[in-house]
Parts: structure tokens; sequence; C-alpha cells
């Protein structure tokens, strides 16, 4: 059954981090168990072989005339273990039968194995109270004794096992003891680590009742840049409903001229005159136009968020769009880079360069030019045209008239306004003066 991971941040770090912990220790619990074993059997093996060298280089020939067995052992090995019956320490020495033996052997003797003249052989085998046995044996050509010797030592190996299995557990409760201490400062680290996304959670709830409240830019590197992305996208959304508010505001107010006419009008009992009704309505439904295309340019901008367009592409679809439109020869000329391109998705784009264009195509002589330009500041974005242009002195109050949210009658048309709003909602700026062809020209800046 495969496990399914946790959905919490800190419940995936809690079971990735005691997954290598128990890996780890068990590791180390398995090396440390073999070393420790291979260590002691080591050693006391070495033990062993030195008995067996000891008990070698005390063999003597017997008395002239001694031929069974025609050896003695005056010195054998010293440890009083050897002395007493059955403790399990043993060693006797062979020459095709048992003929000298320790104490501790009493009537028993040891199983022997053939090996080669000086080869140690190790093997375990059962004593005579049923101890395992660990046997350590070989043959010897002493100097002056015909035939070879065989010399065994052996000695149970309950106590070295004692002390493997002793070792053992010490280990073991040690590295439970690190490991449990690894884990509660594992648990400690991810519970401190993860303690800002805590806090910005709880920050992000506090907004739901706080409308106007940010995301304290006091935050750890990794958390800083979620935080101002969140305070752009909280403080974009807000500007996106006071516009709403605004002109939802805008329209009511200019819609109540319009219906005090209609409703004057037909409170004088006589029959409302078709062209005040055409009238009246015209402007409403100017009013409606206005604040749709506005709240059509709010949502797109909401829509497309790090989207960028190539401004080469869209304007060249405009030109020959416009090319088409305009009755009369205007040359509408692009000096535009291919790496220029627009913080926004092409609906704002096309809308924002269609409204110029056209507006350019309407008052040019015959030339309308659209440049961009992409630098380490941003995109630079300018139409111009060499037709009348504006008056001195009312390109100011053009823009503002354009940026203005008063909407009770427009005195230039949508486009300015549209672009204006665009612009606005991209965070970019809008200028308007006079071109050095002779008309206007509006120049588009987008950090």
């Amino acid at each position: 059954m495969i496990a399914v991971a946790p959905r919490s941040l800190r419940g995936r770090l809690l079971m990735a981090g005691s997954l290598w912990l128990v890996t780890g220790v068990t590791a180390a619990y398995l090396l440390l168990s073999w070393a420790i074993a291979d260590t002691l059997d080591r050693a006391f093996q070495d033990r062993l072989v030195g008995l067996v060298d000891s008990l070698a280089a005390g063999i003597d020939p017997g008395p002239e005339g001694q031929s069974d067995p025609p050896f003695t052992v005056p010195r054998p090995p010293t440890d009083s273990r050897f002395e007493q019956a059955y403790s399990g320490w043993y060693w006797q020495v062979s020459q095709g039968k048992v003929q000298v033996r320790s104490r501790s052997l009493w009537d028993e003797a040891l199983e022997t194995h053939a090996v080669p003249n000086g080869r140690i052989h190790v093997h375990r085998t059962t004593g005579p109270r049923g101890h395992i046995l660990q046997v350590v044996e070989r043959d010897i050509q002493p100097p002056d004794i015909p035939g070879l010797i065989h010399v065994s030592v052996a000695v149970d190996r309950t106590e070295v096992d004692g002390d493997i299995t002793r070792l053992r557990l010490l280990v073991a409760l040690c590295l439970l003891a690190l490991g449990g201490g690894l884990l509660a400062a594992t648990i400690a680290q991810v519970t401190y680590g993860l303690r800002p996304l805590r806090t910005l959670g709880r920050t992000l709830d506090r907004l739901r009742e706080e409308p106007g409240a940010r995301v304290g830019e006091n935050q750890p590197d990794e958390i800083a840049p979620l935080a101002r992305a969140l305070n752009g996208v909280l403080d974009h959304d807000a500007a996106l409903i006071d516009r709403a508010r605004t002109h939802v505001g805008n329209l009511a107010h200019g819609l109540k001229t319009p219906l005090a006419v209609l409703n004057a009008a037909a409170g004088e009992g006589e029959a409302v005159p078709a062209v005040t009704v055409r009238a009246e309505t015209a402007i409403m439904a100017r009013l409606v136009d206005r604040h749709l295309a506005r709240a059509r340019a709010a949502a797109g901008s909401a829509d497309s968020l790090g989207t960028r367009v190539s401004v080469r592409e869209t304007a060249e679809r405009l030109k020959r769009t416009f090319s088409a439109l305009h009755h009369r020869p205007v040359d509408f000329t692009l000096d535009i880079g291919q790496s220029a391109r627009f913080p926004g998705d092409a609906d704002d784009l096309m809308e924002i360069l269609g409204n110029l264009m056209d507006n350019g195509g309407k008052w040019a002589e015959s030339l309308v030019l659209v440049t961009a330009l992409q630098t380490d500041g941003g995109l630079f974005l300018t139409v111009e045209d060499d037709g009348p242009g504006l008056p001195e002195g009312e390109a100011d109050a053009a823009l503002a008239r354009g940026a203005r949210l008063d909407d009770a009658k427009p005195g230039h048309g949508l486009g300015l306004d549209i672009v204006s709003d665009l612009v606005d909602l991209r965070g970019g700026t809008m200028t308007l003066d006079r071109s050095p062809l002779g008309g206007l020209r509006v120049t588009l800046h987008f950090p």
C-alpha cells in the first residue's frame, strides 16, 4: 500500500526527517554491531592463537626410551580455569590419539581436524556440557620429536557472546537516545522554521476582517517575495474595487440628468418630443458604453498579470486594418524593435494602440508614426501624427479630462479616456505634447 504524503508542510518535513533519521540510526546500529562483533571475535581468536602458540612452545621430548607419548608438556597454560573440571577452558595435545590434555577436559576429548603443518584452523564445536566452544588448532613439528603433533585449545564462547550482546544493547540504547534527541530537535527546527508561514496565514485570515491591512514586509528572504506579491495583488484588487465604485457612482451621477430631463418632460402632461428622447437616451447610451469599456479594460488588466505581448506584431495587425479603413491616403509608419514587449495581454495593447492610431489617422495629413523602445527602464511607446495637433496649452487640459472620473459629458470621446485608464491600470504614465511632425504626440511609459 502506497503511503499518502501529509497535506501540511510540517507533516511532510517531519515525515521526511523521520524517515532519514530512522534509516541513519538503523544503518549506524548495523555497522557498529558488526564492528563490535568482529572486533571482539578477532580479539578472542587472537587470544586463543596465543594460547596455542604458548602450549606448542611448552612441548618437550619425553625421557629417553619413552615412546608413548614421545613428548611431555611440562609448561602448560597457567590459567586456573584449565584446572577446573568442565570449566569451558580446554587444551589437548595429540599424536594420532589424545596424549596429553588439560584437567578441565577430564576424560573427554576435543574434536580435531587435520590441517597443513603450521596453519591455524578455527572452528566451533559443542563441548562436554553442551557449551559452544571456539576451537583453535594447528599441527607442529618440534625438533627431536618424531611425527606431527596436533595442538588444540578450546574456550567456551558464552563470555564473549555475552560481551557482544551487552555492547550491542548499549549501542542500541545510545542510538535510540540520540535518535530521540535528533527527532525532538527536528520537530523544534521545523516548528521554528515554519513559524513565519503560520504568521503569514494568520495575517491572511486577518485580511478578511480588515481589507485595508497588508502583509508585513519584515519577512525571511524566502517569504519576502511572496509577501510583496500578495501586497501587490491586494493593492491591485483594492484599486480595481475603488475604480468600480467610482465608475458606478459616476454612471449613476451621469444618468441623473438625462433621467431628470425625461421625467420633467413627461410631467408636463404632454407627449415628450422625440428629439428630446433621442438626445437624452443617446447620452445615457454613451455613458453606459463608456463605463462598459472601462469595466472590460479593468477586467482584462486583472486577468493578465505577468503577461507580455509583442508590440510589433500587434501594431502590424492594426496598421493593415487602419490602412484599409481610412479612405484617404495615410501612411502608418512603424519603428518598433522585436524586443519591445507590452506588460499586459493582447486585447489591452490592441485597445491602446487602436485608439491612438485611429485618432492619429483621423487628424493626420499623411503620416502616423508609431515608435516603441524597450529599455532597462521599461517600455516607451509613442504615437504621433502630422495633423494640426492640440492648441497650445490644451494638452494638459485634454489629458486631465481624459483621466478625470467625472463622466457627466465626455468632451473628447471614449478613446483617450480608455487609453488613460488602461495605462493607469498597468502602472504607466501618459503625456500629450506637440510632435516634431506638427501634430499630436502621445507618449506612454510602462515601467
